[in-house]
């Protein structure tokens, strides 16, 4: 079977991967000879943590655990940031990497959401944005070779965390994946670059600085192409490029624990910070979970909630657990971390976290995601070269929940908790015997 490098480039949407206007060489490349799909769907909340995590085990959030970026545990009391893989929660599923190994195959990841402590991967250097992070749970070896190599991995933190210096991350990335490519070439190899997304949430979606930071990352990945070529690998290798999620823009930020702490219903302290609550919202850009604590009026609360909040400036809609399962979403009795309710945003706003008016709301953001994922601008792209995928196919919107199976079938592996099967449209005929048998 061949071997996959697997590369997601946060914020790809569909529409960009078609536009004349964007020179993108190595993209096209890939378009040329292989498969293209109109669209992906994402996951709910359409959040790169949440999308990563179904990307890579073919269930959605119900089962591998992820539910947003930043969720609250009931039982601890605490925000959860599955955000910078700030938790040591793990995702609830095996993985595509964790059955390529089970099946004697190898595999590798840089800078990919979710996969800190995952000890299937052979060489990791999971996404953090602490310099520390990176330090204790980057592969030694692999951290080692970087650094005898000149890389300035001593600054992979700083680059992470400031947008502005994205450029240099995703350049760092684009090299650690150069090194393992030609020093140890995984059988599956995941990658991820942060750019694209950065600048969108920065600058817009139709931005030049968005539109510049794509043809850059473009050149990224024809660099990895390069190197494949070069090692007499790119003819044998799957290559596949996909977003976890679109962009819509904003313009305005909803904010619904200052209307909780109105109602009395939430605490703040001297300095705005939130000291307890009865009722609290935790933002995801286009969508926010609200927890309710347990008591004996819980259900009337819940219900009185769902009622109040939706009448809120830039509430769009209000869930509860019955819509959940159609969502991907867990019932609340059986994830902790589950909202009682969720909220999506209207047109033009998403969600902040603060609950007093005034306080700064986190970064002022043009363009964001997390919305229901059926609004079509959220469509991620995803196009794949290589042995066993079906040249020049044209396909339809897929999900994001046929991406591992497909990646499984190439790589001759089963994924027995995944929802769905391959998306045999992207997959010429050897690959589908291959899959049968």
């Amino acid at each position: 079977m061949p071997p996959v490098v697997l590369v997601s480039v946060d914020g790809l949407g569909a529409a960009l991967l078609t536009d004349p206007t964007l020179e993108l060489p190595a993209l096209r490349s890939l378009i040329g000879r292989g498969a293209l799909a109109a669209g992906l769907r994402p996951v709910f909340p359409s959040v790169t943590w949440p999308c990563h995590s179904t990307l890579i085990t073919g269930v959605p959030p119900a089962r591998h655990g992820v539910l947003g970026n930043h969720v609250l545990d009931r039982a601890s009391g605490e925000i959860v940031s599955h955000y910078g893989d700030r938790t040591e929660r793990p995702i609830q599923v095996e993985t595509l990497c964790h059955r390529a190994v089970a099946a004697g195959l190898t595999s590798a990841a840089v800078c990919w959401p979710k996969t800190r402590g995952m000890t299937c991967l052979a060489d990791n250097i999971p996404e953090f944005y602490e310099q520390e992070l990176f330090e204790r749970h980057a592969s030694p070896a692999l951290w080692a070779e970087l650094a005898a190599a000149g890389l300035p991995i001593h600054r992979y933190g700083e680059w992470s965390r400031q947008h502005a210096l994205g450029p240099l991350q995703d350049s760092l990335t684009a090299a650690a994946a150069r090194h393992l490519l030609g020093r140890r070439p995984p059988d599956l190899l995941l990658i991820h670059f942060l750019l694209v997304d950065s600048f969108q949430h920065d600058f817009g979606v139709n931005s030049a600085e968005a539109r510049w930071a794509l043809q850059y990352v473009d050149g990224l990945i024809g660099r990895l192409l390069i190197a494949l070529e070069e090692a007499g690998r790119l003819d044998s290798t799957v290559v596949a490029v996909l977003g976890d999620h679109g962009f819509v823009p904003v313009e305005r930020v909803a904010l619904p624990n200052a209307s909780l702490a109105a109602d009395g219903l939430l605490r703040v302290d001297r300095r705005g910070a939130i000291a307890g609550h009865e009722v609290r919202a935790v933002g995801n850009g286009g969508a926010a979970h609200v927890y309710v604590s347990r008591g004996p009026s819980h259900g009337l609360l819940v219900g009185r909630m769902r009622e109040r909040l939706v009448e809120l400036p830039g509430v769009g809609a209000v869930f509860g657990a019955k819509e959940y399962a159609e969502l991907g979403l867990p019932d609340p009795a059986d994830d902790a971390t589950q909202g009682d309710l969720m909220l999506t945003a209207a047109p033009g706003w998403h969600f902040g976290d603060v609950a007093v008016e005034g306080v700064a709301t986190g970064p002022v953001y043009r363009a964001t995601h997390g919305h229901l994922p059926d609004d079509p601008r959220l469509r991620a792209g995803f196009v794949m070269a290589g042995p066993g995928v079906a040249e020049g196919a044209r396909v339809g919107q897929l999900d994001a929940l046929d991406v591992a199976p497909t990646l499984a079938a190439l790589l001759g592996v089963t994924l027995p908790e995944a929802v769905r099967g391959p998306a045999l449209a992207m997959l010429a005929p050897s690959a589908l015997t291959a899959h049968r048998g």
